[in-house]
């Protein structure tokens, strides 16, 4: 007569931890964290790189000439009122200069470049057209809505007679 007896369970052995299980978890938390600020830095300089200008040295050079520019230009008095309208998928710049008088200023080459505040890959170069006597407009086909930055210049001849940087909002849809 047999007797079947289940076999008796094989004996576990118990938790070790080992060198290289230490290693390797080592390895995986810093792999971890170093692809997790490589995707950072990456997201970060994509969207705003920094640079601001190509030679800060050669730029260095002409501040003072640049101030006195500048001095010159704001003892003029001129004035820009920007807007900034949807029209579409796109809108319409609008920029009325006038002078210390609240007179049209007319006449001149006015172009400017619409900045997004977190990067340059969204900036627009614009030419203004004059509309009226002291009213210029430029219109874009696409823009996205939000806030921007308009540095405004107002050119007779090869003169730049008239510099002017304002913050505009382009509402949503």
């Amino acid at each position: 007569m047999s007797c079947d007896t289940p076999a008796a369970p094989r004996p576990r052995r118990p938790f070790a931890l080992t060198g290289r299980m230490v290693a390797a978890m080592l390895v995986l938390f810093f792999g971890v964290i170093v692809s997790v600020n490589a995707t950072i830095m990456t997201v970060a300089l994509r969207t705003m790189p920094g640079v601001e200008t190509r030679s800060a040295y050669e730029t260095s050079q002409h501040f003072n000439e640049e101030i006195a520019r500048q001095h010159e230009r704001d003892a003029r008095g001129w004035k820009a009122a920007a807007t900034l309208a949807r029209q579409g998928e796109g809108a319409t710049l609008g920029v009325a200069l006038a002078d210390r008088l609240g007179q049209p200023l007319s006449g001149y080459a006015a172009t400017g470049r619409l900045r997004h505040p977190a990067t340059s890959a969204r900036d627009h170069d614009v030419i203004l057209s004059e509309r009226q006597p002291g009213l210029y407009e430029a219109r874009f086909d696409h823009i996205e809505a939000g806030s921007w930055i308009l540095e405004l210049q107002a050119r007779r001849g090869e003169e730049v007679v008239f510099v002017s940087r304002s913050r505009i909002t382009l509402p949503e849809k």
